[in-house]
C-alpha cells in the first residue's frame, strides 16, 4: 500500500504569484500616498495658518487699544516709558523696543487668577505654572507686551503652551513702489522730530501719516528674558512666521 504524505498537496507561493502581490501592494501604497497624504499636509497648512493669524490678530488688538496704565494724562504733551497719548504713539514706541531680544515684544498665554484683585492695567496675576487648581475661578488669556514690561514679566514664566518673540522692522515706500526697510529705524521721514509728531505735530509735519513695518515671530524656548539679555537677534535663527502691520494718525 502506497504511503501518501500529507505535506504533498501544500505548496509555496510562486514567484510570479509573489512578484504580482508585491505589485499590488505598492499601487495600493502609491493610492494612499497620492490621496490621503497632501490632504493631511494641506490640513496641516491650515491650521499653522489658523494659528499664526491668531497670534497676529493678538499683537493687533493690543496694538490698537491703550491699557488703564498705559494712558497719558489729560495734560502729558510727550510720552513715557510705559505711558502714552495714542495707539499710534503706542505702536511707534513698541516699534523701537524691537531692535533688540531683551525689550522685544512677547506674545503667550496664562491662566489668570479671577479670585485676586485687578491689577493697575486691569488683566489678573498668574496661576503658577502646573500648580493644580480644581475648581479654581480663572480663565485663560492672551497678552501681547514689551519683554520688559513691570506688570508682566514675571507672568511669561507660567505661561500656558508657546511664547513668541516679536521684532518689529520699520518700512517706507520707495520710488518704486516697494516697501523696504528704513536706513534709521525708529524715525519718521519729514518729521521735525519722531516725539513731536506722535504727541504733537508742528506745521511742518505731515498729517494723518502712517509707519509700515515687517513683524517676524519667533519661537522663545526656552521662555526665560533673562537668557535673551544681551542677545542680537540673529542668534534667534530664522522667524517662524512674519505678517504686515501698520500704525495710522
Amino acid at each position: 500500500m502506497k504511503k501518501i504524505s500529507p505535506f504533498r498537496f501544500f505548496r509555496g507561493f510562486t514567484l510570479m504569484e509573489t512578484l504580482l502581490a508585491i505589485a499590488l501592494v505598492g499601487v495600493l501604497l502609491s493610492i494612499f500616498l497620492t490621496v490621503f497624504v497632501p490632504a493631511r499636509g494641506l490640513v496641516r497648512q491650515a491650521l499653522t495658518r489658523q494659528e499664526s493669524e491668531r497670534i497676529t490678530g493678538i499683537l493687533r488688538a493690543e496694538l490698537s487699544s491703550l491699557r488703564q496704565d498705559e494712558m497719558a494724562g489729560a495734560n502729558a504733551k510727550s510720552s513715557s516709558e510705559n505711558s502714552y497719548l495714542s495707539t499710534f504713539d503706542k505702536g511707534f514706541h513698541w516699534l523701537r523696543k524691537t531692535s533688540r531680544p531683551s525689550s522685544a515684544i512677547v506674545i503667550f498665554s496664562y491662566r489668570a487668577d479671577l479670585s485676586k484683585p485687578a491689577r493697575a492695567d486691569g488683566t489678573y496675576p498668574a496661576v503658577p505654572a502646573g500648580k493644580s487648581v480644581p475648581g479654581k475661578n480663572m480663565q485663560l488669556v492672551s497678552i501681547a507686551c514689551p519683554m520688559d514690561d513691570p506688570i508682566h514679566r514675571d507672568d511669561i514664566r507660567d505661561a500656558v503652551g508657546p511664547v513668541f518673540l516679536v521684532k518689529m522692522t520699520q518700512l517706507e515706500l520707495k520710488s518704486n513702489g516697494e516697501y523696504r526697510p528704513v536706513n534709521s529705524p525708529g524715525t519718521i521721514s519729514r518729521a521735525s522730530s519722531p516725539e513731536a509728531y506722535v504727541s504733537e505735530p508742528g506745521s511742518s509735519d505731515p498729517w494723518g501719516g502712517a509707519i509700515f513695518c515687517r513683524a517676524d515671530f519667533y519661537h522663545m524656548s526656552p521662555p526665560i528674558p533673562a537668557r535673551y539679555k544681551g542677545k542680537p537677534w540673529k542668534k534667534l535663527g530664522r522667524p517662524l512666521f512674519s505678517a504686515n502691520l501698520s500704525f495710522h494718525r
